[in-house]
This record gives structure tokens, C-alpha cells and sequence, in this order.
């Protein structure tokens, strides 16, 4: 990785002036998170190198996220002194993980505005409800249910608190460690990159990540998804038949 990092500050060295207000370069230590048996989580490491152009304070913001995902909360009530599912809300665009790592909190950056054109933070994060016919509503008690997905996803080790930070290795090169979680989903994630000087936005990139099962993991995985009704069939056949040959072994013991 310490190799990769420096052939990326070199490369920023070697642009020409005019191309190099503020550059940003960044790169993944893997782009693979491979889940198998004995998959109990991992961890990714964000790097990359910042050549300023000028004074000024430099911010780096790294948001890790994806894949989107649509869900249903169900809000219960106490009806007789039997707890219930009651009003339910759907959500579509839902990020399953998200992680924010920067140099220094959020409100130290002071960049509101681009926080919520980007979604950088959980405050910032957009969870739209909407109707049948795909339009976005915005009824009086969304934000109880939005407060709802935030703390399951948290209390799930989905969405990534406190913030992890971007430390700076020298003057100019800078990493982020992410750690993922062993319930972490499948699917294609995306590594955000944002500079940041004095507060303004000056730069951008990103990069793709992928999680996907491995091996004989994968292949129960993609079965059950693209063949369900065989998939019950085989799992069903699979469990008659360990529990016939129970049967026989304690029948003959």
C-alpha cells in the first residue's frame, strides 16, 4: 500500500502546474471483500495524496457506502395492552452500510451546504419515503421513521459511529481505515473522496468496492436468489433426509 501511495503523490509531482490547482488522487487497498464460512468481518484502508495550490486549511471527507436497498418500518402501538404492528412507511434508496471518516468533525469543516448536496454525514443522509406511484410524500411523522431506520442500521454495526478519521501520513498523503462488520450485506459499494479548503469544495473522487460471497457460499447464495422454489424444494428434501437417517441410527442404537 505504501508503495501505491507514493507512486500517487509522484504522479501529482509530475503533472504540469496548470493541471495541479489542488489535486487529489486516491486509490483502495482492495476492491474485494470476499465473505466465505469463516468471513467474521474486514477492513478497507483509504488512501491517497492532496497537492495544494495555495493557502488554506485542507479537509479530507472519505464516505464509504452502498448497496442501496428498499425497506419497510412498521411502527408498533400498545392495543389492549398487546403490542401490535400499526402505520408502515417505505423507503426506497436506503443506503446498508455507510461510514464517514474526515480530518475533523463535520462542523468544524463548515461546508453545510455541500454535506447535504453529497449526503456526507447520517444528518445529512436522505431516506425518502414514497407512495405507490414512485412520487416522494413527506408526512408529519417521516422523520420518527427515518430516526428509526438510523438507530437499527447503528445498532446493527451498518452505519459506522463515532466518525473514523483521515489522518494525514506527512504533508500531503493521507488515509482512512474502515472496518466492515461479519453481517455486512452483499453488493457493490462506493468509496466517496472530497478536498476541502477553507470550507469549500475543491475537489472530488471516488472508487467502486465489491462484497460478494465466495466459493460454495456463493453459489447456495446466487441459488436461493435465482432459483427460490428449487432452493425450498432442495432445503426441504436436505432436512427429511438427516432427519430420516437420525431416525435410523437411534432406531438401530
Amino acid at each position: 500500500m505504501t508503495r501505491r501511495a507514493a507512486l500517487l503523490f509522484c504522479a501529482l509531482l509530475l503533472a504540469p502546474a496548470a493541471a495541479r490547482a489542488d489535486s487529489l488522487m486516491t486509490d483502495l487497498s482492495q476492491r474485494l471483500i470476499a465473505i466465505t464460512s469463516s468471513f467474521t468481518g474486514s477492513s478497507i484502508l483509504v488512501f491517497g495524496a492532496v497537492v495544494p495550490d495555495g493557502p488554506g486549511k485542507r479537509d479530507v471527507v472519505v464516505v464509504l457506502r452502498g448497496p442501496d436497498q428498499s425497506i419497510r418500518v412498521r411502527k408498533k402501538e400498545r392495543v389492549f395492552g398487546i403490542w401490535v404492528n400499526n402505520e408502515a412507511l417505505a423507503f426506497e434508496g436506503v443506503p446498508a452500510f455507510y461510514a464517514v471518516a474526515a480530518t475533523r468533525p463535520l462542523a468544524e469543516i463548515d461546508a453545510g451546504a455541500d454535506f447535504a448536496r453529497h449526503q456526507i454525514g447520517l444528518d445529512d443522509l436522505k431516506l425518502r419515503e414514497r407512495s405507490a406511484n414512485g412520487a416522494e410524500e413527506e408526512k408529519p411523522e417521516t422523520p420518527d421513521f427515518r430516526a428509526a431506520i438510523r438507530r437499527l442500521k447503528l445498532g446493527q454495526g451498518l452505519y459506522a459511529s463515532p466518525m473514523s478519521p483521515v489522518t494525514f501520513v506527512g504533508p500531503n498523503l493521507f488515509r482512512a481505515e474502515f472496518q466492515f462488520p461479519s453481517n455486512v450485506p452483499v453488493g457493490s459499494y462506493k468509496a466517496e473522496i472530497y478536498l476541502f479548503s477553507d470550507g469549500d469544495l475543491v475537489g472530488a473522487n471516488s472508487s467502486a468496492l465489491f462484497v460478494d460471497k465466495t466459493g460454495l457460499e456463493r453459489w447456495i447464495y446466487k441459488s436461493a436468489m435465482n432459483y427460490p422454489a428449487l432452493y425450498g424444494l432442495a432445503a426441504i428434501a436436505i432436512a427429511v433426509g438427516i432427519g430420516w437417517t437420525a431416525a435410523l441410527v437411534f432406531r438401530k442404537a
